[in-house]
């Protein structure tokens, strides 16, 4: 085996886009868009003997103060569908040794989001010799969301409509009679109008939303390579939702959304979604994904009861939950790690 170091673009995405169920996060345009943000990416890859990838992650350096910043692979490593879910670990566990002798930036730890389903995360993830020291990986709160929702494609859109909660299907049809229209747009006018409805979305549901800058570098450098597109319903010419969606190898992710504190009667989302279902199944996609809601089971790690409403939203569309394998840290010195930790909590 041989780990490749920074390929090139037709290489990456040939393998990246062609994995089922491919994730955004580790495309090329991806790392592109966070490289112009000043986040240092670096690509890597684990060959067999036939010159095929086995294993990949793109990573992203996160800088913290003094020097102590991590490696994070977000959504990845990603593993090669050729690979036998017996022979991952093992897989895994070479990638990551190689990674530690490859000569990248010093870090604290490494972050990883295997893009595997729930099995038992403990056999996926290794213990990991370095200087002729054992390492093992922690659990970490989890930065993208541990936990989504899949809408298989495939799916006759009668049947599609059949798997949905009954209240869903009502919902859509209450659009339908409010005339709610929906269009694809990159008007900068509809941009704005777009994060000023985030901001109300936000402010309704108590969150965080990404900066105005930010989404709006995101917007443009992938909208050029026709990777993302911005949806928005209107009720009477005025635009009542919007969702952010990203288009990567055989999955239509919806990233961002947003609603307006008006008019909510008018089912405008469910116009919003169905539309974009359907627009996914026709252009061949394979999956919508949700991007995230809350795990299966309250007590697992990444549940949070300010995601319920949201879950059930979601939830209401019928297709396949999935929990993911998380988020997972590999501590390379574990008492400065539980430090780094221990003074971040003091800090809040």
């Amino acid at each position: 085996m041989k780990l490749i170091l920074d390929p090139s673009y037709e290489v990456w995405d040939a393998f990246h886009s062609h994995v089922p169920w491919s994730q955004f996060t580790q495309s090329w345009a991806w790392g592109s868009f966070r490289s112009s943000t000043g986040v240092q990416v670096a690509r890597v890859a684990l060959e067999g003997k036939e010159g095929r990838w086995l294993i990949s992650a793109q990573m992203e350096f996160r800088a913290r103060r003094g020097g102590l910043g991590y490696w994070y692979a977000p959504r990845g490593p990603v593993f090669s569908s050729r690979v036998p879910m017996e022979k991952r670990r093992m897989l895994f566990q070479r990638f990551i040794t190689e990674l530690n002798t490859a000569g990248l930036k010093d870090a604290l730890f490494l972050r990883v989001e295997p893009h595997a389903e729930l099995k038992k995360p403990e056999g996926l993830l290794p213990r990991i010799s370095k200087d002729g020291r054992l390492f093992s990986f922690v659990r970490a709160p989890a930065l993208n969301p541990s936990s989504t929702r899949l809408i298989d494609l495939s799916k006759p859109v009668d049947v599609l409509l059949s798997e949905m909660h009954q209240k869903t299907r009502y919902n859509i049809r209450v659009a339908e009679r409010n005339e709610v229209k929906v269009r694809v747009t990159r008007s900068q006018e509809d941009i704005e109008f777009f994060f000023s409805l985030l901001a109300d979305t936000a402010q309704r549901g108590a969150f965080v939303p990404q900066s105005c800058p930010y989404l709006r570098d995101m917007i443009r450098m992938l909208s050029e390579r026709d990777m993302l597109r911005l949806r928005v319903a209107e009720v009477n010419g005025v635009m009542s939702a919007g969702s952010v969606e990203i288009l990567y190898g055989d999955t239509v992710t919806y990233l961002h959304g947003a609603s307006s504190n008006d008019e909510r009667n008018v089912m405008a989302p469910y116009a919003l979604h169905w539309d974009a279902i359907v627009s996914a199944q026709r252009e061949g996609f394979q999956w919508y994904d949700f991007w995230g809601e809350n795990p299966s089971v309250s007590a697992m790690p990444d549940w949070k009861s300010s995601w319920e409403g949201i879950s059930r939203f979601k939830q209401g569309w019928g297709g396949r939950h999935i929990d993911m394998a998380g988020t997972w840290d590999l501590p390379y010195n574990r008492f400065m790690y539980e430090l780094v930790f221990l003074l971040r909590r003091f800090k809040k």
